[in-house]
């Protein structure tokens, strides 16, 4: 027989009594935190760790009177004493920067830009030389004093640097394409680390087309192209071509300018039309782009 619903929600006097004694538990997990007050309890002071505590605080200010904070370091990160004085940033030597405070990697990337041909127009141009501080370039501008040059001979700021840093003279020009490890290293500047990893990048491309390609080198940053390219020549080389005919996916695949999927697909046209006739050919590869196309092209042919 079914009972009515009412006779659920019917509790036994056991069952009454156990609800009863639940609910004044709770209450008074809740209450009795409330009404609990912690004793007022005054910490007995140690002279010994107090003694401790002032003779450290003592050292730290010596150490910091004593020491420049690391925005000195970086304003003037030779410790040297600057001096101000009016110069034209466009024939300034490589003494006089430092005597501003400049540091000597800022200073190398000053006369790379004014070797290449750059120039300083006005005060103001000085804050776009990259790696200069905020601060410096705030500090030298007001004594930035720009005269035309345009007619004057300009000096050689490669040879101003070696002979102001006390370096030996430039070492001759030489072709990217066949330079050994041992020329980049004479490059006092450079990073033995980029130097290998640029001769690696050249041997998997084949060869430099151009020098730009250079800026592709893992690593390779703005400054430390500036650094190499003045000892470069800039005549074009012969570099090594990838017969397309032949070549399996995996020769392809190697090549930093080729993905797998291009190498397949080159290899795939090929064993279903027959060889090809002239790289112009892979334009029919329907998703190799134009502009592809033309940067692989110097390093394929087809015999």
């Amino acid at each position: 027989m079914k009972l009515p619903i009412k006779d659920y929600f019917v509790l036994s006097k056991k069952e009454r009594n156990a609800a009863f004694v639940l609910i004044v538990f709770l209450i008074a997990l809740i209450v009795l935190p409330l009404c609990y007050t912690p004793p007022n309890v005054t910490p007995t002071p140690d002279p010994h760790f107090e003694k401790m505590v002032v003779q450290l605080m003592d050292q730290s200010a010596e150490a910091n009177h004593n020491t420049p904070s690391e925005w000195q370091e970086f304003a003037n990160p030779n410790n040297e004493q600057y001096s101000l004085f009016t110069f034209n940033p466009n024939t300034l030597n490589a003494e006089g920067w430092r005597k501003l405070g400049v540091k000597d990697k800022t200073i190398r990337t000053i006369f790379n830009y004014l070797g290449k041909g750059g120039h300083f127009y006005k005060p103001e141009d000085i804050k776009k030389i990259w790696g200069l501080s905020p601060e410096i370039a705030n500090r030298i501008i007001p004594y930035a004093q720009i005269e035309n040059t345009a007619n004057t001979e300009k000096p050689s700021y490669a040879s101003a640097w070696n002979k102001t840093a006390g370096k030996a003279a430039p070492i001759p020009e030489f072709d990217i394409n066949t330079a050994t490890i041992e020329q980049l290293r004479g490059i006092k500047q450079l990073d033995i680390g980029l130097a290998y990893r640029i001769l690696k990048f050249r041997d998997k491309l084949g060869g430099f087309i151009s020098l730009e390609q250079i800026k592709e080198t893992h690593g390779m940053t703005d400054t430390s192209f500036m650094t190499i390219e003045p000892y470069l020549k800039k005549q074009p080389s012969v570099v090594f071509k990838i017969n397309i005919n032949t070549a399996s996916e995996d020769d392809l695949g190697n090549h930093p300018y080729i993905n797998k999927p291009l190498a397949k697909a080159i290899v795939f046209y090929r064993n279903k039309n027959g060889l090809y006739q002239t790289v112009a050919d892979l334009k029919r590869i329907v998703f190799l782009k134009d502009d592809l196309l033309q940067k692989i092209a110097p390093y394929l042919s087809v015999q």
